[in-house]
């Protein structure tokens, strides 16, 4: 997706899907609007009540309504998170925003409904914020057809849709690394080519040089070479274009094979059997539905270093003095700048090292282990009085307030001002 609108976002399939069936689970009325406040897609029942469909009849209703739709979705992408409010003619609504790659694109609407059984005020006040030219005892009848839900549910629907959204969000960005990782696969392809057509590489004639090289490429898998086997697999897969002349079956047929091949490889070299064949089977499902040649050039790096990753765990468990000292490392600096960088340069290891150990051996990620021992830390300062919480934050290496009180809560469950208040 390269337009950055919620028009490129919708996938109406999709969104259909999931919105859609979650309209018709819950009966609650659901619309896509984009950031104008404009309906996009009604999704699941299809149709407003027949008490919006009679109010948005009159051109001043459907401006109030359009007007009501663009404020709650400013809102809720002002505070991302879903928003409620009341329209002009007295219903509960909420909206849940849209943001991908931090650009604000729209929300989804739920709702039109009420929370209580219509009275007397609700009616003059509905009366008052209408345009006289809506026949007022036609609309009353029309209150009858709305469903009135309570606060709880309201709320649940609002966070379960907000789980919904995010998942769809989380699914376009990952259709969107895949789209230009696509790209850059084209253009690696692309620059192999020319660069063999100035060194005047010769076409070779059989499939002798490409099996030798194949070869020596799982050897090196077996080894856990990751940065011989990875070079030669692009050499493989460019010898590979180049001698079937792009010809997509055949090209399958190779690549399905050289999987196979790398999975053994990468057993005999030390990865779990059971895990490597399970990528296995995936990787060939999701073969047999692609149609382009960069697709299947990306699937076969990605499987490819899949198995070299199961290899390297098996090693890494030889180097558990390396976490300790990475633990005791943090434990001295956790108050300066710390990054995974200068730590793993303190222990003369790549950073993707550091990082594959943590993950291995911690079950979290360099900075999830960071930000656990500052947090500790800012817990043990909070009973000294003569600290305030902004000193506090500074302490330990957090350079936003507002931040560290926001990863503070996600540990702690409370704001650092109230924790600090309750021990003193």
């Amino acid at each position: 997706m390269s337009k950055k609108n919620i028009e490129s976002f919708l996938d109406p399939k999709y969104l259909e899907e999931i919105l859609g069936s979650f309209s018709k689970a819950t009966g609650l009325h659901i619309e896509a609007v984009n950031r104008r406040g404009e309906t996009l897609a009604i999704l699941g029942n299809k149709r407003r009540s027949d008490f919006c469909q009679f109010i948005r009849s009159h051109t001043k209703g459907e401006k109030k309504c359009l007007d009501s739709y663009k404020e709650a979705t400013l809102e809720a992408a002002k505070w991302n998170e879903p928003y409620f409010f009341r329209c002009h003619a007295g219903l509960v609504i909420w909206a849940v925003p849209i943001i991908l790659d931090n650009v604000f694109l729209g929300s989804i609407i739920c709702g039109q409904v009420l929370l209580w059984k219509p009275d007397e005020f609700f009616l003059r006040e509905l009366k008052k914020s209408n345009s006289k030219d809506i026949d007022f005892d036609v609309l009353k009848q029309k209150i009858k057809t709305l469903s009135i839900t309570s606060p709880e549910q309201s709320q649940a629907a609002a966070d379960m849709l907000f789980v919904v959204v995010n998942h769809l969000v989380k699914r376009n960005i990952h259709t969107m690394e895949e789209e230009n990782a696509y790209h850059l696969q084209r253009l690696q392809i692309k620059a192999d080519l020319e660069n063999r057509k100035k060194k005047a590489t010769a076409e070779f004639s059989d499939y002798r040089s490409y099996l030798k090289k194949e070869r020596r490429f799982l050897s090196y898998i077996r080894l856990g070479d990751k940065t011989r086997a990875e070079s030669t697999l692009k050499d493989l897969l460019t010898d590979l274009l180049t001698k079937t002349a792009g010809d997509k079956a055949t090209i399958k047929i190779r690549v399905l094979e050289l999987a196979s091949l790398s999975s053994r490889a990468a057993v005999e070299g030390g990865a779990d059997a059971d895990q490597v064949m399970v990528k296995l089977q995936g990787f060939n499902n999701e073969i047999n539905s692609i149609e382009r040649i960069e697709e299947f050039f990306f699937k076969i790096h990605k499987v490819i270093e899949a198995f070299l990753d199961g290899i390297f765990k098996l090693a890494d468990k030889k180097h558990l003095s390396l976490v300790n000292n990475a633990r005791n490392f943090v434990m001295e600096n956790y108050h300066k700048p710390l990054t995974i960088k200068a730590t793993a340069d303190y222990l003369f290891i790549s950073p993707s090292h550091l990082s594959r150990l943590f993950r291995l051996e911690l079950d979290c990620t360099f900075n999830d282990y960071l930000t656990r021992v500052r947090v500790e830390k800012a817990v043990e300062l909070m009973k000294k009085p003569e600290y305030s919480v902004e000193q506090v934050a500074k302490a330990i290496g957090f350079k936003s307030q507002s931040y560290f009180a926001e990863v503070f809560r996600k540990y702690i469950g409370v704001t650092p001002l109230i924790y600090k208040n309750s021990l003193f």
